[in-house]
């Protein structure tokens, strides 16, 4: 099945309900859950963007 976005419907995946089965089986049956991944730190977008802005005034000879 297609979408009109161009999006296949059958190769989207539910992560969040996928996670919830695997919690709740283990729960069920007495098992523990592997430790969460650690964060990624988060990126400064302001940082980001200034460098960005840095960048093409230094290109525009600003």
């Amino acid at each position: 099945m297609r979408e009109c976005t161009g999006v296949e419907v059958g190769q989207l995946q539910d992560e969040y309900r996928r996670a919830l089965e695997e919690l709740v089986a283990a729960k069920v049956s007495g098992g523990q859950l592997a430790a969460p991944p650690e964060p990624v730190p988060a990126v400064d977008l302001m940082a980001a963007l200034q460098e960005s802005v840095r960048a093409a005034r230094a290109h525009q000879g600003g």
